[in-house]
């Protein structure tokens, strides 16, 4: 009997665990529809999350369902259902706090901050993109705290305090250079672009957007496609060309429509009846601003309903509708202080505080009244008790004495102990201090006769290159040059012969090779002919005479042209030797250099594709040139580069 039970029971385990295992090869398989049709297909990966929830609920797997809490808010997020994302969002951040994980709390806080920014509370999101920030930085989650700085960045572009924007967005910016997400990169050029917008930088703004919408292009992802194009309407809308932003808007809203974004749609529908209230189409523009307003009043957009109210309230008031366009302004004024209503709330509750403080001011007065009553009564007690008391009082009294003189005593020597112990370690500190000062001064005599080598080694450097430059223009330039007009002289009586036609092509192919090695080995001043373009037309050069393809971004070309020629010359000798060493070494068909100004330092990129290399091995003459330039502008570089994976170099030069 007891043999049949054991199988019983074994059998039992065995169809749990089973069970178990079919469950979690479902769970798993339906994660990876929801991955696969996230920005295609967005309705076929919320079923798969409701399916993959039900399950984890199921076999009580709380991770699984913190996961699918994540990711409905995430849909929500991406589909413009606000009110999920703020819902959803906590649940998964209660389970993981539940089970003491701190890893995937910066991702759910990210995702809550931009429910909260996406329907105008501002003050919240903030809140969370900070504890999203800390969370990444106690888990050392580099591509959270890239995502926390890239949506802080947003509230700053909302606020016009671009500034801040960028340098969050630069901050972002590195930390996905750093970890090779491209997609990052481009969603920080894309809120680069945002901001030439909102500064009415139209023309560098669409360049931006054009940009990044070839790559989403490229790579199918329909979610993006449709931000960035709402965005390109936007602009023409800014621009006020009404006519040309209409069918974009229309071509954008399908797109939203096949996606089931219904938020984004909102804003579109609204920038259609903007375009048609311009252009008179009254009946049209009423059409689309009601719908815009349907859309907000279900998806709680209080930040856009305001709007949308009000540009309904203009167009009645054009068309002297005056009865409806108070009707609209009015609600527009509801939801406005609405919006506000949370300094109301700060308000009506420094008044309960101050109702509760009040309260117990009474209280205390009542009390006060009561022990007086007490007192009166108690008096006469007093007095029998008083003599019993004296005696009582005497022993305590020499009791008391004896134990503070014990405490003074103990004290006194406390405080000679502490007074000691004190002197002791400020005779420690000062000798610790000369030590570390001796040590500073023996480092900056060592580090500025290493600059002071540095710097004339490169000033011989660059005298040899003037004279080797001056040797080739006037010497074998000269010599060229002479050959060149003598043998046209010669042509002028022998034009029939096609051979001499040849040779003077080449004589001035050489010509012009010549003095454009002269110009590389010693380029004229920056001031007079523009850094900007004098980099551009080499690198231009250098592309047409190899099988290089270089991609060239240089912001803002007015104020790098600015700069000191000590700090061009540096920069241009660098880039110089970079590209020359991925010519001869990296095997790369793709380059990028970018060049960026920021108020205190000069930002320099050079990335390939190339074959890369162990960063660990011994550097080549040109890299040890290379760092010898950058320290001696008290600059720093950074290397990122493996093999078969590209090269990436990142200089700043502070100002």
């Amino acid at each position: 009997m007891r043999i049949k039970h054991l199988l019983l029971a074994t059998y039992c385990l065995l169809c749990i665990k089973y069970s178990v295992a079919q469950e979690n090869s479902s769970i798993d398989s339906l994660i990876s529809v929801y991955r696969s049709e996230l920005n295609t297909n967005p309705i076929k990966a919320e079923k798969a999350v409701h399916e993959w929830l039900a399950l984890s609920i199921k076999s009580k797997d709380s991770i699984k369902q913190a996961q699918a809490y994540y990711s409905l808010s995430n849909l929500g997020n991406i589909t413009g259902n606000y009110k999920q994302v703020v819902t959803e969002a906590p649940k998964a951040i209660a389970l993981l706090k539940a089970k003491n994980m701190i890893n995937g709390l910066a991702a759910c806080y990210n995702i809550l901050g931009l429910g909260y920014k996406n329907l105008g509370r501002y003050p919240e999101a903030m809140d969370n993109f900070l504890l999203c920030l800390d969370y990444a930085e106690k888990t050392n989650d580099k591509q959270q705290q890239a995502n926390a700085y890239q949506n802080i960045a947003t509230l700053y572009i909302l606020q016009k305090d671009y500034t801040k924007a960028a340098n969050n967005l630069d901050r972002a910016a590195n930390l996905y250079r750093e970890l090779g997400d491209d997609d990052g990169v481009l969603v920080t050029l894309f809120n680069y672009a945002n901001i030439l917008k909102e500064q009415e930088r139209y023309d560098e703004a669409l360049k931006h957007y054009k940009t990044v919408l070839d790559y989403r292009e490229k790579e199918g992802n329909k979610a993006a496609i449709a931000y960035v194009k709402i965005n390109v309407a936007q602009l023409l809308v800014e621009q006020e060309k009404y006519a040309e932003a209409i069918p974009k808007l229309n071509e954008t809203l399908d797109l939203l429509e096949e996606l089931n974004f219904i938020s984004d749609k909102a804003i579109v529908l609204n920038d259609l009846g903007l375009c048609h209230s311009k252009l008179g189409n009254t009946k049209d523009a009423i059409s689309y601003f009601e719908r815009s307003l349907k859309i907000g009043k279900d998806k709680s957009l209080a930040s856009y309903n305001s709007q949308f109210y009000k540009n309904l309230s203009d167009l009645y008031s054009d068309v002297g509708n005056y009865k409806q366009a108070l009707f609209y302004y009015k609600k527009g004024i509801i939801v406005s202080d609405d919006i506000n209503s949370v300094d109301k709330e700060k308000y009506v509750a420094n008044l309960q505080e101050r109702y509760e403080t009040e309260l117990k001011e009474t209280r205390i007065k009542l009390l006060e009244k009561e022990k007086k009553l007490n007192e009166t009564e108690l008096e006469k007690t007093a007095l029998s008790l008083e003599k019993t008391a004296l005696d009582l009082d005497k022993q305590r009294m020499v009791r008391n004495i004896f134990i503070i003189g014990c405490i003074l005593l103990i004290g006194v020597l406390i405080l000679l102990r502490y007074s000691y112990l004190k002197r002791m370690k400020v005779q420690q500190q000062l000798t610790y201090q000369k030590e570390e000062n001796a040590k500073k001064e023996i480092t900056e005599l060592v580090k500025d006769h290493k600059l002071s080598v540095i710097e004339k080694y490169q000033e011989g450097q660059q005298e040899e290159r003037s004279r080797l430059a001056r040797e080739i223009h006037d010497g074998i330039g000269s010599d060229l040059a002479s050959i060149k007009i003598g043998f046209e002289h010669y042509l002028e009586d022998h034009k029939s012969e096609p051979k001499a036609k040849r040779l003077l092509d080449a004589i001035g192919n050489s010509c012009k090779d010549i003095r454009s090695l002269s110009h590389q080995l010693h380029p004229l001043p920056f001031s007079k002919i523009g850094f900007s373009s004098f980099l551009k037309e080499t690198l231009t050069q250098i592309k047409s005479n190899s099988s290089l393809s270089i991609t060239t971004f240089l912001y803002p070309e007015e104020e790098i042209d600015d700069l000191s020629d000590s700090l061009l010359a540096d920069t241009y000798r660098i880039i110089q030797e970079l590209v020359n060493n991925i010519l001869k070494h990296a095997n790369a068909t793709d380059v990028e250099v970018q060049l960026t100004k920021h108020d205190a330092y000069l930002n320099l990129v050079v990335s390939d594709n190339g074959s890369g290399f162990k960063t660990n091995n011994k550097q080549g003459i040109g890299l040890r040139n290379i760092k010898e330039r950058v320290q001696k502008r008290d600059g720093d570089i950074s290397i990122d580069s493996s093999p078969q994976h590209g090269t990436s170099i990142t200089i700043n030069f502070p100002f």
